[in-house]
């Protein structure tokens, strides 16, 4: 008896502690589910802003891709390319480029003559004018003197503006006579972007960050350069350097989804930093780990419950069992006593037939 009620007095927070390390690895899966959860979370909203932002940005370059084409037919740069030197037909061309610019809201409209001279552009008068530099070293002139519509990207040599270029030529019957070359501001792009912790970064076939929500990887190389590449940025100068600096990014630390536009040969990343699942999946495993103590808690109070019921039972059985031995005690030592006093009663009547004889 006495052995069984130490027991139940003993406390039992040490087992209640061996039961919360043995349930504390349950954290770990429950970690890993909210990890999973978030990240399908981020991937699945940040795809949606990358479908936004390629068709935000697709939607600006089909704007303007079809104008060098339709715009190769005005008379008045017809004009001037069948006689570059006049000086009317120059006026014209420049006024007429600078209006079109104004209506279409391009950054800058400009005409080649067949070696890739400038003849008129929509900036004629201002102080970083395309009006009389060659631009034949540029891809957009080739591919529009082959007959294909010119496209490039590149940092103007004129201007240091980056911007997207298309060029088609002009021709008369099967010659070219001409290119007209219209350049498209992308640098609204950026900006839209904003300040959110998803990182923007747009690469050229090259591999080099051209447009990006962090100026410092502008123009960086996300992968090594073959020398040929190497040797065409030096001969297009499509970047503000002709050696690209690597941009090393910590692959474990970013989430990155790529699109490809084929069209344009680039591809638009969208890297969310990986610390924003960090919170959420903290905050999963803190109210995990709060339900876990609530838990132990609980059982703790039940078990002390049981233990007092316990103890209440024991107590009383045992109070009971100590009245009952005190009545039989009590009982017996009555029935001794009248044992003795019908025996004193007996021997004093013996003692008076005694008396009496």
């Amino acid at each position: 008896m006495t052995s069984r009620s130490s027991s139940t007095r003993r406390p039992r927070w040490r087992s209640l502690a061996i039961l919360a390390l043995c349930l504390a690895p349950l954290l770990w899966p429950l970690e890993h589910l909210a990890e999973r959860y978030y990240k399908s979370e981020l991937v699945s909203q940040n795809r949606q802003t990358l479908d936004l932002y390629v068709a935000n940005l697709l939607g600006t370059l089909h704007r303007y891709e079809t104008l060098p084409q339709i715009l190769g037919d005005l008379p008045a740069l017809r004009a001037l390319l069948a006689a570059p030197r006049d000086p009317q037909a120059t006026l014209d061309a420049n006024h007429l480029l600078k209006d079109i610019r104004e209506q279409t809201g391009a950054e800058v409209m400009y005409l080649l003559d067949a070696d890739g001279n400038t003849l008129a552009a929509s900036n004629w008068e201002q102080r970083d004018s395309f009006v009389g530099r060659n631009f034949a070293f540029r891809p957009y002139y080739s591919d529009a003197v082959a007959g294909r519509l010119g496209r490039f990207f590149g940092l103007g040599t004129t201007s240091a503006k980056r911007g997207y270029f298309f060029a088609a030529a002009v021709h008369d019957q099967d010659k070219v006579i001409g290119v007209l070359v219209v350049k498209v501001d992308l640098d609204h792009t950026e900006t839209l972007w904003g300040k959110t912790p998803e990182q923007l970064l747009l690469t050229d076939h090259n591999g080099v960050v051209i447009l990006t929500s962090r100026p410092e990887w502008r123009f960086r190389a996300t992968r090594p350069l073959s020398d040929g590449e190497r040797q065409a940025i030096v001969s297009i100068l499509p970047y503000p350097t002709r050696d690209p600096q690597p941009l090393n990014l910590e692959a474990d630390a970013w989430l990155t989804q790529t699109r490809t536009i084929a069209e344009t040969g680039w591809n638009v990343s969208i890297l969310a930093p990986k610390t924003l699942l960090d919170r959420p999946v903290r905050t999963v495993v803190a109210v995990g780990g709060a339900l876990l103590l609530a838990l132990m808690l609980l059982l703790g109070l039940m078990m002390q419950r049981r233990r007092h019921y316990l103890e209440r039972i024991e107590f009383e059985g045992r109070t009971r069992h100590e009245l009952e031995t005190r009545v039989v005690e009590r009982t017996s030592a009555l029935e001794g006593l009248n044992s003795k006093l019908r025996q004193e009663v007996l021997e004093r009547e013996q003692a008076q037939q005694e008396l009496v004889r």
